[in-house]
């Protein structure tokens, strides 16, 4: 594990700075002079501040809020706040522009329209709505393992109002996913290329990786690849410099297991009224950040043409037809291949770390594929270019390298977590009462980790289908992934198509994920049922 990860984060890495050093080194002061480069770094700074305070709260308010009992559609909302991470980043942004700016759907049916879409704040909106899920996943875990609702409720009893619970007790449990969310959010925005590609360029809002892009894919300038680099290497520095101890010190008490309670979830304060206060609230949230964007999004790609009334009488399926082509149907099928073969050896990748690291040689190895994931692609990409081009320039095998590096800790985290749940006296027991070793790690150990292996793969899967900040980058002639198609037709300013393969993209990521939810939902009953007949 220590060898792959070697080959494919740290020996880019160590190219990308020898390469820096050695054909930066005269110019140095050329390059962080170039026009623009200061103004670049401050708008990726101040965005990655700005939807870190502004997604984190947000998180953590709906992981408090869905955490009642008496909100009406629980379950389904914990499902619908995901939907900004099954909608691929770029077809996000790219909706909003076709739901909310000039000539869209709210400019076409009402007459309203946000001109400042396209431009800084725009992007710091959508970015948020994008990390917003992520904040949610990470706080609304470590309430469910840090919370204290019998402690909650005496208060109450003593006299506390909700804010004063909420203030003294609930925060300051929430205090270590709180950090980890803001951590990861302010390192992966700084990494963010797509949403500020589709939605700040246009607008000449340039920043990090959108300048890397477009040093490495438009400018023969060896200046301008020099740039790149020590971009690169900018976000680097600031990853590592903040996830690396972020991680020592927060990752045991974000890991801290504790047993099995029978209190419910603190009903303080609640009513009926309130729980549909927030229902609704939090659906009328989801309609205008999700819904409506991919409303628009399909009325754009059946409407005949740009500036014309959605209405069923200007119709056409023409747009969908025209992208059905020979060279997008090879791209689509790359991008599952890819998907697939990506997703499969992360999963077998992430739990050799989830075992190795509960070994003293391989305690730090979880940390450092940690590191993998909140690299900038961006970064990762001219790494592997420097380090493989030679050989796997312009191939579809870099760019899984590409992805296998990215996205290992999506994989190593849940099944790790579900280690940790693990007894960890069963699969000795199973060994003395005669079974082999594989027997008993089939059913002892991969038996309770199928929900956790299926959801890594699924995760590794989707993500890798529509990545397209690495693909961007490394993909050559002939070897474009469908999310470079749908890119590279929103660049050339193709609306009707653009939506269309944005509709058919954000469906290859829905239904394949409505089904796999479906089979692990499937895995949890059963388990449950068979954990019930063993009590009975």
């Amino acid at each position: 594990m220590v060898v792959a990860a070697a080959l494919v984060v740290v020996l880019p890495l160590v190219r990308m700075a020898r390469t820096a050093w050695i054909e930066g080194s005269g110019q140095f002061g050329d390059v962080i002079s170039r026009p623009g480069l200061g103004t670049t770094v401050t708008h990726s700074i101040l965005l990655a501040v700005a939807v870190t305070v502004l997604s984190v709260p947000g998180g953590a308010l709906l992981a408090i809020a869905l955490r009642r009992p008496d909100v009406p559609g629980r379950r389904l909302l914990r499902l619908c706040v995901l939907l900004p991470v099954l909608v691929p980043d770029f077809v996000l942004a790219y909706s909003w522009l076709r739901s909310y700016g000039r000539a869209g759907f709210t400019d076409d049916l009402l007459g309203v329209t946000w001109d400042g879409i396209q431009g800084p704040v725009g992007v710091t909106v959508v970015v948020a709505v994008n990390a917003v899920p992520l904040a949610y996943v990470v706080t609304a875990v470590g309430l469910a393992t840090r919370d204290e609702p019998a402690l909650e409720r005496a208060a109450r009893v003593a006299g506390a109002n909700a804010f004063t619970v909420l203030r003294t007790i609930t925060l300051p449990l929430m205090g270590p996913a709180l950090a980890a969310a803001a951590i990861l959010v302010f390192v992966l925005t700084l990494g963010t290329f797509a949403i500020p590609q589709v939605m700040g360029a246009p607008a000449g809002f340039a920043t990090v990786t959108t300048r890397i892009y477009a040093n490495l894919s438009r400018s023969s300038d060896p200046a301008a690849f020099v740039e790149a680099i020590m971009l690169a290497l900018l976000l680097v520095v600031i990853a590592i410099m903040v996830v690396a101890p972020a991680d020592q010190l927060l990752g045991p008490r974000l890991r801290a297991t504790r047993s099995a309670a029978t209190d419910p979830a603190p009903t303080v304060g609640a009513t009926a009224r309130s729980g549909r206060w927030i229902s609704t609230t939090i659906t009328g949230y989801l309609l205008l950040t999700v819904g409506l964007p991919l409303v628009a999004l399909v009325a754009t790609a059946m409407t005949r043409a740009v500036g014309l009334s959605p209405t069923p009488s200007n119709w056409t399926l023409d747009n969908f037809r025209a992208v059905i082509t020979i060279r997008n149907q090879e791209a689509l099928g790359r991008s599952i291949l890819l998907a697939l073969a990506a997703a499969s050896i992360l999963v077998v990748l992430g739990a050799c770390v989830a075992a190795l690291e509960r070994t003293r040689f391989g305690r730090g190895t979880g940390t450092l594929v940690m590191l993998t994931f909140v690299l900038p692609g961006s970064t990762l990409a001219v790494g592997l270019l420097i380090t493989y081009g030679r050989w796997l320039s312009d191939t579809a095998l870099i760019i899984l390298l590409a992805y296998l590096a990215k996205l290992w800790a999506v994989a190593h985290r849940p099944i790790s977590g579900a280690v940790d749940r693990l007894p960890p006296d069963e699969l000795s027991a199973s060994r003395v009462s005669g079974a082999s070793l594989v027997v008993a790690l089939r059913t002892v150990v991969l038996r309770p980790l199928a929900p956790a292996l299926v959801a890594a793969w699924l995760v590794c899967f989707l993500t890798a289908l529509h990545e397209v900040t690495m693909s961007s980058l490394l993909y050559g002639p002939g070897n474009e992934t469908f999310a470079v198609v749908v890119l590279n037709s929103a660049e050339l300013g193709q609306v009707g198509r653009t939506a269309a393969l944005s509709v058919l993209m954000t469906l290859l990521i829905l239904v394949p994920a409505g089904l796999c939810w479906l089979v692990i939902r499937r895995l949890d009953l059963r388990r449950a049922m068979t954990r019930g007949v063993v009590d009975d």
